[in-house]
């Protein structure tokens, strides 16, 4: 009895003080009196292509974003988030289905050598490392099968005398 009587004292107890809270609800306030601002100026040529590159680069269409980076960097020579769109540029030669290493190792090469403070420096010379490290790969996996292809040759020469002489008496 005692147990019901205390279960039920902290559930009353649980109640009023959850119902006791009133809740107020929230306004925003109205915005303050500002002076009217002047008409925004037209986003310049070299922002637009950007914009461009960013949004086809975002959409996986590489050709596109080619042309808006390489025409933004022709817009824009100097300042600017030129140390990114060269680094993108990069991004874009070397994603698309038939990579063009050269033109990617090339804007690598222009951010690492433009931009020795940039963020994207390290990356850029990340991928250059690598991108040396594959051509000499397959540059080994070639004089290897070549090797082997010559090693065979000489083996099957080698077979054919040791045949020979076996038919001689």
């Amino acid at each position: 009895m005692r147990t019901n009587r205390l279960a039920i004292f902290s559930f009353c107890a649980l109640l009023i003080a959850l119902g006791c809270h009133r809740r107020v609800p929230l306004t925003n306030l109205p915005p303050a009196p500002s002076a009217p601002t002047p008409a925004a100026a037209p986003p310049s040529p070299a922002a637009v292509a950007l914009d461009d590159a960013e949004r086809a680069f975002s959409a996986g269409s590489y050709d596109e974003a080619s042309r808006s980076y390489e025409n933004y960097l022709r817009l824009n020579p100097a300042g600017g988030p030129r140390d990114q769109a060269l680094f993108r540029l990069g991004l874009v030669y070397a994603l698309r289905p038939a990579a063009d290493w050269p033109r990617a190792s090339g804007a690598f090469r222009q951010l690492i050598e433009g931009f020795p403070d940039s963020p994207y420096r390290q990356p850029a010379s990340l991928i250059l490392s690598l991108r040396s490290e594959l051509d000499q790969s397959n540059a080994s996996v070639q004089q290897r099968d070549q090797r082997i292809r010559q090693l065979t040759a000489e083996l099957d020469q080698l077979k054919k005398i040791d045949a020979e002489r076996r038919r001689r008496p």
